[in-house]
């Protein structure tokens, strides 16, 4: 483990004043190339903080000021002392006093940390992402309980997969199971709460599983495009789904968060949300052409309600994360199951859910001959690998049509 100096030190922050124009005091833990600030309920102006450490400090109130700090100052530093390494994670645990069990025996429970990322990803709104790594924890644990992250190794990495290959998991759930479960070990070795060295993940490959391609025959495609229903539901559900395909295959839960602004003229410019706090860096927006039927869908289900700010009506202003993921969840499932109905009716084979739209249009820009880079730009990836995962595959209506191919020599 890399060892650490920190020091302790106080300073006053913010540029506005209270009331009583007075400056709150915030504790400094400096460490390596970092630094943490902390609030410790004190406040103080700018004359009476130059005067606190002064020698001949006359003040009452600003003595028994030093004497809280002193008091702090010192707690903090033996917490410091007392860690090897020293990790800003183990300090708060340890100065805040957070957990009952010993700071290095609760930092070393894997469960804290998965709890820790969890509560920062529900904080930040990622519902989503949490429910996935909860979902990720409680795997793990099913298969062994009380685990520290000081028992990962690639031994019990590959025994764990075993475990899942057993239980029916695919190849791709065991995938995103191990990049979280190596996400959060990542984070205790950030922390210098394990060592690099011991890092389980260098002799353990993760198994890269591939999705089966959902993308559409030409013909069934054709289907969908021509098809209208006297019931409404079924055609607000086919109104969605064409969308979507339409629209550079538009994920539906960026299909409930768009709004009027996002229309421009002949264009909807958009953020997905899955990137909006993922993706910091060179957050570009989806820009699609509208085309008349899209045009035609807005004008048909767009939101007629003047308070409600969204241009379809699946949200409502003020709701709350939680909320807003299951609105989407409901959302999708209501349109899958009007889909399924269509599917029946019109007898396509294949399934032909929201994701279908995605991996359909993908799959139909391939086929005209669209570059790699610019159905990757629509789809909004951030690497063609990921862009060249929906289009490996050709459907079996063009395979079969190059190998007849191979007979028809003149």
């Amino acid at each position: 483990m890399i060892e650490n100096t920190a020091t302790v030190g106080f300073v006053i922050e913010g540029t506005k004043a209270n009331k009583d124009d007075k400056y709150p005091v915030k504790l400094n833990i400096y460490y390596g190339e970092g630094k943490k600030k902390y609030g410790i309920k004190e406040a103080v102006t700018k004359d009476e903080w130059e005067k606190v450490f002064s020698p001949n400090l006359r003040d009452a109130d600003l003595k028994a000021l030093k004497v809280r700090l002193k008091v702090i100052e010192s707690k903090a530093q033996k917490i410091i002392d007392n860690l090897h390494p020293f990790s800003i994670v183990a300090f708060e645990e340890a100065f805040f006093q957070r957990s009952p069990l010993s700071g290095e025996q609760h930092l070393s429970k894997l469960s804290y940390w998965f709890d820790r990322y969890i509560k920062t990803l529900k904080e930040n709104g990622q519902i989503g992402t949490a429910i996935s790594y909860q979902t990720t924890i409680n795997s793990i644990t099913e298969f062994k309980k009380n685990l520290t992250i000081y028992d990962i190794t690639p031994e019990y990495l590959q025994s764990y997969e075993n475990h899942m290959t057993k239980a029916g998991k695919s190849t791709s759930s065991i995938g995103i199971y191990m990049r979280q479960f190596r996400a959060i070990i990542n984070q205790a070795i950030d922390n210098n709460m394990l060592s690099a060295d011991k890092y389980p993940f260098k002799k353990y490959q993760i198994p890269a599983g591939r999705n089966i391609k959902k993308a559409l025959p030409s013909d069934d495609l054709q289907k969908l495009l021509d098809y209208t229903s006297t019931e409404l539901a079924k055609q607000k559900a086919i109104d969605f789904w064409i969308f979507s395909y339409l629209c550079n295959g538009i994920n539906f839960t960026d299909i409930a968060h768009l709004k009027p602004e996002n229309l421009d003229g002949n264009y909807i410019n958009f953020y997905r949300e899955k990137t909006k706090r993922t993706k910091k860096k060179d957050l570009r927006p989806i820009k699609v052409g509208l085309n008349p039927r899209v045009l035609e869908i807005i004008n048909r289900q767009k939101n007629t309600d003047p308070e409600n700010p969204y241009l379809f009506p699946i949200l409502e202003a003020g709701l709350n994360p939680v909320t807003v993921k299951h609105r989407c969840q409901r959302f999708i499932k209501w349109v899958n199951k009007h889909m399924e109905d269509i599917r029946v009716e019109k007898e396509i084979a294949m399934k032909i859910g929201t994701y279908a739209a995605r991996h359909s249009f993908s799959t139909v820009l391939k086929r005209k001959g669209a570059s790699t880079s610019f159905i990757k730009e629509s789809l909004g990836h951030s690497s063609e690998l990921t862009t060249e995962g929906y289009l490996d595959s050709f459907t079996d209506d063009v395979k079969l049509e190059y190998a007849n191919l191979l007979t028809q020599l003149k």
